[in-house]
């Protein structure tokens, strides 16, 4: 019985602190002729939410926007206080660079057209910003820690060579650790030729493992697409599936390229994307981590040319114990931790009882005999 109880209470305190660490990844859906797309949700200074915000005119390309034209909405409500930062002023950028180095991406010359489309995004970085490159086959391996050291980025991307299977999720999870902690605008590119066929982890411990100050996961595929209702090959095939995904759920993009040339490009429009993006910073009224969602909305808006575009979002600010406004009185806390305990051993209380009443019921009459002449 104590077992059972100690297994219980194990169980549920790890249930509670995996979901109270953990910054629930934003779902967008985006409405209008520009795509807002909500990329980032930072509640690290909570009540102060920091939103980052993405936008593309009908052609995909990433567009400058007047900041006087966005209105953020919580719960349907406008928000007070919010203060608008332009383009430019989002601060700097933390990318890390996941490259797949399998064994298949030494075919039709992939790596060295990943290698290439890489060392252009890094050779783009602004003053300020960061990276950091992780590859990953059977293994994981973080070859370059963040820094904004140019050379050391550089040399880490040449030195890529390929061999193995595939560990895409086991990559991600370790992307995340590394950027957890960083402030600021964060976002991890994601490049895989294949399918996932060793890894422990999966979509959801990556993306669940997301903490408060929220990043974003653009997934990129550059294997072999199967022909009509072809399943994809284990090894060179891609799960567009799995990738649109975890782009989707964590405020990225998915994109495939078929070629050198394609992938340049997506890097280059990602990388276009990320540095001209705009933040609203803004102080909920709803200021408890109650663990109850926020539903946002940003609408881009004219009032000669309508609506431009609008993205709605939710977030949760989590909360180990919920936070209300008025807490219990520490008499009612002992009362009610009181009746806790009491239901706690109230099984052992009784079995106790039990036993002592068993010898009592087990006890046999003695037999008196008696011998005739």
């Amino acid at each position: 019985m104590k077992k059972t109880i100690r297994s219980f209470l194990i169980t549920f305190s790890a249930i509670v602190l995996v979901l109270a660490s953990c910054q629930p990844t934003p779902r967008v859906e985006s409405q209008g002729d520009y795509t807002l797309q909500i990329t980032q949700i930072d509640t690290t200074a909570f009540p102060l939410v920091d939103v980052y915000i993405s936008v593309l005119n009908a052609q995909g390309e990433p567009v400058v926007i007047n900041t006087n034209k966005l209105q953020l909405l919580e719960n349907g409500q406008p928000v007070n206080n919010q203060s608008i930062r332009g383009a430019g002023e989002v601060g700097p950028l933390t990318t890390i660079l996941l490259v797949d180095n399998s064994g298949s991406m030494n075919f039709a010359n992939k790596l060295e057209s990943a290698k290439e489309a890489a060392l252009v995004f890094l050779e783009q970085m602004r003053p300020g910003d960061r990276a950091g490159i992780i590859t990953f086959n059977t293994e994981v391996r973080v070859i370059q820690e963040i820094t904004s050291d140019q050379e050391m980025l550089t040399a880490a991307v040449e030195g890529i060579t390929a061999q193995g299977d595939t560990a895409i999720y086991d990559a991600l999870v370790t992307a995340v650790d590394m950027l957890n902690p960083v402030d600021g605008r964060k976002a991890v590119i994601l490049l895989t030729d294949g399918m996932d066929n060793q890894s422990a982890a999966t979509p959801d411990d990556a993306l669940g493992n997301i903490g408060f100050g929220g990043l974003s996961i653009s997934t990129v595929g550059f294997g072999e697409m199967p022909e009509g209702e072809e399943e994809a090959d284990e090894y060179s095939g891609i799960d567009e599936d799995s990738l649109r995904f975890i782009a989707d759920a964590a405020g990225g993009r998915y994109s495939y390229a078929a070629d050198r040339a394609e992938l340049t490009s997506i890097y280059d429009m990602m990388r276009r994307a990320l540095q001209s993006e705009v933040v609203i910073s803004y102080v909920t009224p709803m200021n408890l981590r109650d663990g109850v969602a926020r539903a946002l909305t940003v609408t881009l808006t004219d009032r000669y040319l309508g609506l431009g575009g609008e993205s709605e979002t939710q977030y949760n600010p989590g909360g180990l114990v919920p936070e209300v406004s008025q807490p219990a009185s520490w008499l009612i806390f002992g009362i009610i931790l009181a009746v806790l305990i009491v239901l706690l051993f109230f099984p052992v209380i009784v079995r106790m009882f039990t036993k002592k009443d068993e010898p009592a019921k087990r006890r046999k009459k003695k037999v008196k005999i008696t011998l005739k002449d």
